[in-house]
């Protein structure tokens, strides 16, 4: 999927002095991730709220609430991971028209 470009903390990256359009897939991702319950004003109910899982230790439930907002938003999910030792989530989706 193509959008514009954003920086690591989400914002429109005009490093170049433009917005330019760039491969997508993993900044939305991060976006569904981190955004909670309402988040996406247009779609409230496609977020997956991965901080209070991680605070409320529910490892299971983030895996599980991961893989149904991906594919709620059209993506391909292939695995999902998360390893609580280096706080790093391993995510292989894509979007299914790509």
């Amino acid at each position: 999927m193509k959008d514009y470009c954003q920086t690591q903390s989400g914002d429109l990256d005009l490093s170049t002095g433009d917005l330019f359009p760039t491969e997508s897939t993993s900044q939305h991702q991060r976006d569904l991730l981190l955004g909670d319950m309402g988040h996406i004003r247009h779609r409230p109910e496609v977020s997956v709220g991965a901080v209070e899982y991680l605070l409320n230790e529910d490892r299971e439930g983030l895996l599980r609430r991961t893989r149904q907002v991906l594919a709620a938003d059209g993506q391909k999910v292939e695995k999902v991971a998360y390893d609580p030792l280096t706080c790093k989530f391993e995510i292989k989706a894509s979007y299914e028209n790509d």
